[in-house]
């Protein structure tokens, strides 16, 4: 699919490859605040853990179309992060493992996934990695995508690997709708003056989230996105990704950002409903990498 694939996962217990890695291969397993292009939620060495999403007090089993129509209507959902349990399944499949995961500041994802290494014990065999990428979305996406492309090699490799991709990530998102990041349970994580304002929110992630501007039109709030994602990677650009919101002018900012950056995405796609939901419809989340992502570790 083109710029709106939609790769919205229901949530749940681990899923995405449900195939055994062949052989002594590593399997990558990420969170349900990992944004990743179609062909990885079908691999078989990919396991997504996704946390669950509550509306209304009943859990949510829908996809994006019901996501989005249930943040339009004013109805904001929950999130909860993977449980442990859920990480031991995925981490204790009896393969080398690279775990690569939303940002620690974001989320106990990190801390519950080496919790879940802790648990299944250092002799069991095959090593576990877990990587925190110090983002989300499709900054992590594109750190899975890196592992993935690599994925024959050893996992102290493929985790170098990662490391050094996130290393050089640089992410930024475009809130459209701030009440949905206002009813969210991270709204804590942006200054309160921020949320006020219904206008337009520019936000970078690095590690934490930082807000960059908040300019009154959306036309004007993308052309700051724009201007932040070419700063950062300019002509040192190696890769980037967008994710959206079920944004009706996806097509359009695709191409602007395709144009003032030199080349297309490496994917881009629908938000999943972990991130998603605290987002809102309309977000935008670009993320770029500086140097390559094709397998050398230093970039």
């Amino acid at each position: 699919m083109g710029p709106s694939e939609d790769r919205t996962p229901t949530p749940g217990a681990p899923h995405g490859g449900r195939g055994e890695p062949g052989g002594d291969g590593t399997l990558l397993v990420v969170d349900g605040a990992v944004d990743v292009p179609g062909p990885l939620t079908r691999s078989s060495r990919v396991e997504l853990v996704a946390g669950e999403v509550w509306s209304e007090g009943a859990r949510f089993g829908g996809g994006g179309k019901e996501l989005w129509a249930l943040l339009r209507g004013d109805r904001y959902p929950s999130t909860t992060p993977p449980t442990v349990s859920a990480l031991v399944a995925a981490y204790g499949r009896g393969a080398p493992v690279v775990g690569v995961h939303v940002s620690s500041q974001l989320s106990v994802t990190v801390a519950r996934a080496r919790e879940a290494v802790a648990r299944i014990g250092v002799g069991r065999g095959p090593g576990a990695h877990v990587v925190d990428t110090g983002s989300l979305s499709v900054g992590a996406g594109l750190v899975a995508l890196a592992v993935h492309e690599a994925v024959d090699r050893p996992a102290d490799a493929l985790a170098a690997l990662a490391r050094s991709v996130a290393s050089r990530l640089h992410t930024f998102a475009l809130v459209q709708e701030v009440r949905a990041l206002r009813h969210s349970d991270r709204a804590s994580l942006v200054p309160q003056a921020h949320l006020v304002s219904s206008h337009p929110l520019v936000l970078a992630v690095r590690g934490r989230v930082v807000p960059l501007a908040q300019p009154r039109h959306r036309r004007h709030a993308v052309e700051a996105l724009a201007g932040h994602v070419d700063a950062t990677a300019g002509h040192r650009l190696g890769a980037w990704a967008l994710g959206h919101g079920d944004a009706g002018d996806v097509d359009a900012v695709v191409e602007r950002l395709s144009e003032q950056l030199g080349m297309p995405p490496r994917f881009a796609t629908e938000l999943g409903p972990t991130v998603g939901s605290h987002l809102g419809p309309d977000a935008l989340v670009v993320a770029a990498v500086v140097g390559s992502i094709d397998g050398s570790i230093d970039g």
